[in-house]
């Protein structure tokens, strides 16, 4: 299994309500759903390096608190999980799809018509956790989400 992706979670604190900035995707995969923001690594990247290069392009902002969370597998391949914060204003479309600031709330009282599914199991874990996860994803028919099994896992930066 190849990791050859990131994502990251991007929080801030609005009026006392935990926000994460979200991208409405445009293209498959997750197409027409609230994800985080990240992609593909590059040839010749780090997982840091892809993660902050695809946050300035997607989102303008120049992020260097990451924090890394661990990985996020499933059957075929996997991405490198990240979390930073921000209280700057971002753009609001990008080539991608169009970003906005959502509650923690609502994120997680979205259906898996809204969001992708599998952020809906390890978002809860991301300010809490303070190891680093496996969170191994499998999938069956029409990439419906069966079942998702946490692991510590232990990586280096």
């Amino acid at each position: 299994m190849d990791i050859i992706y990131t994502i990251c979670f991007i929080k801030r604190q609005r009026n006392s309500i935990e926000e994460y900035l979200l991208l409405l995707r445009n293209n498959e995969p997750n197409q027409h759903k609230w994800n985080g923001v990240g992609g593909k690594i590059e040839p010749g990247e780090t997982p840091l390096n892809s993660i902050q290069r695809e946050i300035l392009e997607e989102t303008g902002l120049s992020v260097t608190s990451l924090t890394a969370h661990g990985i996020v597998t499933w059957q075929t391949g996997g991405m490198y999980l990240f979390t930073a914060e921000s209280n700057e204003e971002v753009k609001i479309e990008c080539d991608e799809g169009i970003l906005e600031w959502k509650p923690f709330e609502w994120i997680m009282a979205s259906s898996e018509d809204e969001v992708v599914s599998n952020i809906l199991y390890y978002l809860p874990h991301l300010t809490k956790e303070a190891k680093q996860k496996e969170y191994a994803c499998t999938y069956g028919e029409n990439d419906r989400l069966l079942s998702v099994d946490i692991r510590d896992l232990a990586l280096c930066n």
